[in-house]
């Protein structure tokens, strides 16, 4: 018994030894493994990407308060990173660098650099500026990402009218951020370059850069996700793409409520209906934005500009609905918000459009001197500002203000300034109003999804593989198992309902095996036979034309039968007669008679013979074939098959052989079949056409032969009723016919592509536009 024990034992060991062996690693497991990165670009599991979301997303609000709570160096340190890490406003980084200093932290010089003091002087914001880029600069070099710092930039830049030197300064900042996988300043790059962009009026590289921004923050900061996608639905609605615009808009109020982008989304739903004059919508979206919570901040910085924004923003729908005196107080209430907070025609909530918003106002109440002076004071604030777009929307307004007040003069100098700097624009970014980058991600996606494919038949691939070895190996065990169950049953009759068990196991695999085996021999019998059945009414088809070659040898055979006969009893009336030269000059006739009796036997044993060869299986043996002349063969034996099934078929034949074309090599009984299959599918199409009574139609068939380097090209062109674009892309697919159902298997044109392709090496391709006939051209190796 012990030595049975040690066999069983010995069995399984080498069993698993055999599994652990040659089975593959789980390619689910080979997925799983992270990858070596950098940032958000490496693969990131889902506790990391929720751990970055927590900390970009983090309510500064409830930092301050834990801030309160804290009181040991390194918790208060660390909190006072993380809210500058989230916003520099309403935040003294002078705590936060003594601390670093004591600590001896590497942060403690680049928070040194950062500006304390905050004022609107254009020396003061220099200074803070360069504090600002020194202080990145020193965390640069510590690899500390500081998206939100980055940013901070933006509001200095704009206060200071220097738009190329921050494009500058973003450009070389990115590349230095791309070299090195710093994925969160990137996206900040990005951003910071789209709003230069906004400020040029180029749409195509603002929308651009907000997307790839947007694709980068998706990977750690939501609520900047959902900001660029914000800006983007409201640069498209800027560009004139509302079709564009609605769609980004809608993904962007899918953000929190907590995040307060609503008020920003509403604004621009409403400029994109005043656009469209819709402007019943326009006020709803934008009393839905005045009627949102006052204090709603954006994560803990106050927004101070969107009610002037608001009103601003009602007050010109409600010029559009020529309600002009629900304008004016709201314009009031707005210009005196907008000058008590020192509002920038530019700023982070949009365009600040008051001073149009008056012109319009006066022009509505009939004040045209007040007006023109406020469109003038916008237009130069424009300029002066750098904003392009707003540059070319004042200039086309001036010029209608001044048509309507009929001063051609100066309406044509503001045409024409509006022309040029439309054409600039347009020019710069392209006419169809769809960011380019946009192409540039659908194309991304497609070669995503290939890729992803691939590595899924990869992966199939290995799991067969796998499934295979696992199979064997079960069997071999299966195998080893039943010897030690056969040893065990002699020995320990208590084992032998667990071998009964396994032999009927075993037995269920067999009639699932031999179950599978006749299901498949019944497949290859059925496509055996619809093989055949194409093949049969081939010869069908060949058959017809052969009966009516044949018919003339055997017509001469029996007139020469007849009138030698009736030859040779004038024959034995002359020699009864004893006329020597007559009996010489009969039995010449019919030595004659005889002659032409056996040529035209021969004539018909070649048909018959050429049939056989056709019916019977190719042995796949290529010969010096003359084409031409078998092009004309088939082409006389389908005419003759399809004049046997409709004798009032004509049709009209054209061949122009090549003179002087070398014998080919190819199995003439194969080729001849494809030739017999495209001759009798022309003629179906003429048929086809013809029977629908088309005034002024002739059938015709032409036939070509023609040598093209090394290749040999046959073409055969019909004016039937030619194909669809669909009908041609799937025309040489197996079981595929355009006919009623019992007259085509859909094997023929199959089996024929078979046949040139893989067989000859050459190609059959077809041609055609509908209503026009069709061409299919086969080409042979010379």
């Amino acid at each position: 018994m012990r030595s049975i024990l040690l066999l069983v034992a010995c069995g399984l060991l080498f069993l698993s030894t055999l599994t652990a062996a040659q089975l593959p690693e789980d390619p689910a497991a080979l997925q799983s493994k992270p990858r070596p990165g950098y940032g958000t670009g490496a693969a990131q599991t889902t506790a990391q990407a929720a751990a970055r979301y927590r900390y970009w997303e983090a309510p500064p609000d409830s930092l301050r308060r834990v801030l309160t709570e804290q009181r040991a160096d390194t918790a208060r340190l660390r909190t006072l990173l993380h809210l500058l890490d989230l916003q520099l406003e309403n935040v003294n980084p002078k705590e936060a660098a003594a601390l670093a200093t004591r600590l001896g932290r590497p942060e403690a010089r680049a928070l040194r650099l950062l500006p304390t003091a905050q004022g609107s002087d254009p020396k003061l914001l220099v200074a803070q500026l360069d504090s600002m880029k020194a202080a990145i600069t020193a965390f640069d070099q510590l690899g500390r990402p500081v998206p939100r710092l980055l940013s901070a930039l933006l509001p200095s830049y704009a206060a200071l009218n220097q738009q190329e030197a921050m494009r500058t300064y973003y450009q070389t900042k990115r590349r230095y951020y791309q070299a090195r996988g710093a994925t969160e300043n990137v996206a900040a790059c990005l951003y910071n370059l789209s709003r230069y962009y906004v400020y040029k009026g180029d749409y195509n590289q603002s929308i651009s850069h907000y997307l790839r921004a947007a694709e980068l923050y998706r990977g750690f900061d939501r609520f900047s996700y959902y900001n660029r996608l914000m800006g983007v639905g409201a640069r498209y609605a800027e560009w004139g793409n509302p079709a564009k615009a609605l769609p980004y808009l809608q993904q962007a109020l899918r953000a929190p409520r907590r995040w307060g982008l609503r008020t920003y989304i509403y604004h621009t739903i409403a400029r994109l209906w005043l656009q469209q004059h819709d402007y019943p919508a326009a006020l709803q979206a934008v009393e839905q934005a005045l009627r949102l919570p006052a204090g709603e901040t954006n994560f803990g910085v106050s927004r101070p500009h969107e009610k002037p924004q608001g009103l601003i923003l009602k007050s010109a729908v409600l010029l559009a609905l020529g309600r002009t005196a629900e304008a004016g107080p709201l314009l009031y209430q707005a210009q005196r918000q907008a000058d008590s907070l020192h509002l920038p025609l530019t700023g982070p909530g949009g365009n600040l459009e008051l001073d149009a918003t008056w012109a319009r106002y006066y022009a509505a109440r009939g004040e045209v001197s007040r007006a023109e002076t406020a469109w003038l004071e916008a237009y130069h604030k424009a300029r002066a500002n750098g904003n392009a777009t707003l540059r070319l929307k004042y200039l086309r307004e001036l010029a209608g203000f001044y048509q309507a007040q009929h001063q051609p003069a100066p309406a044509a100098r503001y045409a024409l300034a509006a022309t040029a700097l439309a054409d600039t624009m347009e020019t710069a970014q392209g006419a169809l109003h769809v960011a380019s980058y946009e192409f540039e991600q659908a194309d991304r996606v497609q070669q995503a999804r290939i890729a992803r494919l691939r590595e899924s038949q990869l992966l199939a691939t290995a799991q067969a593989r796998r499934q295979r070895l696992l199979l064997g190996a079960t069997l071999a065990g299966s195998a080893l198992l039943a010897g030690l169950g056969y040893v065990l049953w002699r020995s320990n009759q208590q084992k032998q309902r667990a071998n009964e068990q396994l032999e009927q196991q075993q037995a269920a695999l067999r009639a699932q095996r031999d179950e599978t085996a006749r299901a498949l021999a019944e497949l290859r019998m059925t496509q055996a036979q619809l093989i055949q059945k194409e093949k049969m009414a081939s010869l069908g088809e060949l058959t017809a034309g052969i009966a009516h070659e044949i018919q003339n040898p055997l017509n001469f055979v029996t007139n020469f039968s007849d009138v030698s006969a009736e030859l040779m009893l004038e024959l034995q009336e002359a020699q009864l007669a004893g006329d020597g030269e007559e009996v010489t000059v009969l039995a010449g006739d019919v030595i004659q008679n005889l002659t032409k009796i056996r040529q035209h036997g021969q004539r018909a044993s070649s048909i018959v013979r050429g049939m056989l060869e056709h019916a019977r299986p190719s042995t796949g043996e290529r010969q010096p074939t003359d084409v031409n002349a078998l092009c004309e063969e088939y082409l006389r034996l389908a005419y003759q098959g399809q004049r046997t099934k409709d004798s009032l078929f004509e049709v009209e034949i054209t061949t122009n052989f090549a003179p002087g074309l070398a014998p080919v090599h190819l199995v003439a009984a194969d080729v001849g079949h494809v030739l017999l299959n495209l001759y009798a599918n022309a003629f179906y199409a003429l048929h086809q056409r013809r029977q629908q009574g088309e005034p002024g139609y002739e059938p015709t068939l032409q036939v070509t032969t023609e040598h093209l380097g090394e290749q040999v090209e046959i073409r055969v062109q019909d004016n039937g009723g030619g194909m669809a674009d669909d009908v041609q892309a799937k025309i040489f697919q197996p079981f595929f016919t355009t006919k009623p159902a019992g007259e085509g298997t859909g094997l023929g044109l199959s089996l024929s592509y078979d046949i040139i392709a893989q067989g000859h090496g050459g190609t059959l391709q077809v041609e055609s536009q509908e209503g026009e006939g069709s061409q299919f051209v086969l080409s042979l190796p010379a």
